[in-house]
């Protein structure tokens, strides 16, 4: 199978570049590779398709030549925050990219499965918990909004022209890479001077966690799966963790004894508790590989080499 991931620069497509070229997929990695790409160069197989910022006519002729079997869109807009600031080039980022992509397989690739990477963000505050791929969305945040209306492009092009597609929303997906978010803004305070850790909110908020190996894990269960009707399928672990309990996890990890305080602080756009429902991607026979403390551990020991190298 020959894969093509967009925004394999990104912490995400970092992930599933390596999982499927680890398993002897001819990968096309498609990015700006502004992030770290040490992966590239663990694997044969491995094309890397750099400085395209999509939509860019390199894509066009990149398809074209590669012709891939399997299409993994991770290219967005990441960051909630900032997408509260910038609504218009959330969008530009997200949805118009989303829809270049699409109509560039439509014309030249007509037969590739497109797997879109969405987000648990299109949920919102859900009414009850755990949430199912049933549940209507609700977005708090422009990111949010533009994720659901990249599913809404996707099921068009199903729809009308009969491609063969699949949405993954993706929970609080976290692993080695990672450069933002809860994980890495608590790893970072506590390996770095300074003699407390702030953390927002009360403690009491939860998040699904999911390594960044088993979304690519669920990425290749869906590629594989018949796809029939709309493909929409949740990606986490099914397990609710409040940010406390992470918080205590990684004080353990680190052996962190700096004072940790709660703000009572909420930020726009971010959900209070999250817990997914995932027996649909387990019918596909997805189960989660990495747990919890396991991919912790595994972060831990990264960001602390990293952050290492930077102080040279």
């Amino acid at each position: 199978m020959k894969v093509m991931v967009t925004g394999a620069g990104g912490f995400l497509g970092s992930h599933i570049c390596q999982y499927f070229g680890e398993a002897g997929h001819p990968v096309a990695a498609v990015g700006r590779f502004a992030t770290d790409v040490a992966f590239a160069s663990s694997y044969p197989g491995l094309e890397l398709l750099a400085g395209m910022t999509l939509p860019d006519p390199a894509f066009v002729r990149a398809v074209t030549t590669f012709k891939p079997d399997l299409v993994v869109h991770g290219a967005a807009s990441a960051k909630v925050a900032e997408s509260v600031t910038r609504p218009y080039f959330d969008f530009q980022q997200s949805v118009d990219v989303c829809a270049y992509v699409l109509d560039t397989l439509r014309q030249h690739a007509p037969r590739a499965t497109f797997v879109l990477l969405s987000s648990a963000a299109v949920y919102g505050n859900p009414p009850e918990l755990p949430i199912r791929e049933e549940t209507g969305p609700q977005p708090m945040s422009p990111y949010g909004y533009h994720k659901w209306l990249c599913e809404l492009v996707v099921e068009e092009y199903r729809t009308l022209f009969g491609m063969r597609t699949a949405t993954l929303r993706i929970f609080s997906a976290y692993g080695e890479r990672l450069q933002r978010q809860v994980v890495h803004d608590l790893c970072t305070q506590m390996l770095t001077r300074g003699d407390d850790v702030r953390v927002f909110g009360t403690g009491h908020e939860t998040r699904d966690f999911v390594h960044a190996r088993d979304v690519a894990q669920a990425v290749e269960c869906v590629a594989k799966a018949p796809l029939v009707g709309p493909a929409v399928f949740n990606v986490a672990s099914g397990v609710e963790t409040s940010v406390a309990s992470l918080t205590e996890l990684l004080a353990r990890q680190l052996d962190c004894r700096k004072h940790i305080t709660f703000t009572d602080e909420t930020l726009p756009g971010y959900p209070t508790n999250w817990r997914a429902n995932i027996s649909k991607l387990e019918a596909l026979g997805y189960r989660e590989r990495v747990t919890l403390a396991d991919g912790l551990h595994r972060y831990c020991r990264w960001l602390a080499d990293a952050l290492k190298g930077r102080r040279g």
